[in-house]
C-alpha cells in the first residue's frame, strides 16, 4: 500500500542548506554558444540531457503546431549521438530529433557525472560545430 506512505523527504545532498549544488538533474551548467548548432553532417549539437528535452518542446509539432512529447530516447552513443522520437499530442504526428554527443562540452560534462566509471564510446573526433 504504497500511496499510504509518508512522503520521503529530500536527501541532504540535494538541499540548499547542505550546500552542495541544487542544479536538475542532467543539466550541465557549463553549456557554451554552441548550442543547438548543428554539425557539418546536420546534426544538433547537445551539450547534457535535459538540452535535448528542451529543445523537442521549444520546437513543436511541424504538421499542426501542437506540443511534442518524448516517447523514447535512443542511446546511440557509439556513433557520438542521442536521438529523442516524440509524439505530438494534438494530431499523433511523430518527429525524430538527433543530437551530436560527440563533443567536448557534452563528453566533459558526462565524465564529470559519471568520475572513474566514464567511458568514451565514440572513438573518433568530436564533431565541429556549424553557425546555424
Amino acid at each position: 500500500m504504497g500511496f499510504l506512505r509518508k512522503k520521503r523527504q529530500p536527501d541532504a545532498k540535494s538541499t540548499k542548506s547542505s550546500g552542495q549544488s541544487t542544479e536538475k538533474i542532467g543539466y550541465n551548467p557549463n553549456r557554451t554558444e554552441h548550442l543547438f548548432w548543428y554539425t557539418e553532417d546536420g546534426y544538433l549539437v547537445a551539450q547534457d540531457v535535459v538540452c535535448q528535452h528542451e529543445y523537442v518542446e521549444a520546437v513543436g509539432c511541424a504538421h499542426c503546431g501542437g506540443h511534442l512529447l518524448v516517447a523514447a530516447h535512443l542511446n546511440r552513443s557509439g556513433q557520438g549521438l542521442s536521438e529523442l522520437v516524440a509524439v505530438c499530442d494534438n494530431c499523433g504526428a511523430r518527429a525524430n530529433f538527433i543530437f551530436d554527443i560527440s563533443n567536448d562540452v557534452y563528453q566533459n560534462w558526462w565524465q564529470e557525472q559519471l568520475g572513474a566509471l566514464y567511458v568514451r564510446q565514440h572513438d573518433d573526433p568530436p564533431r565541429a560545430p556549424h553557425h546555424p
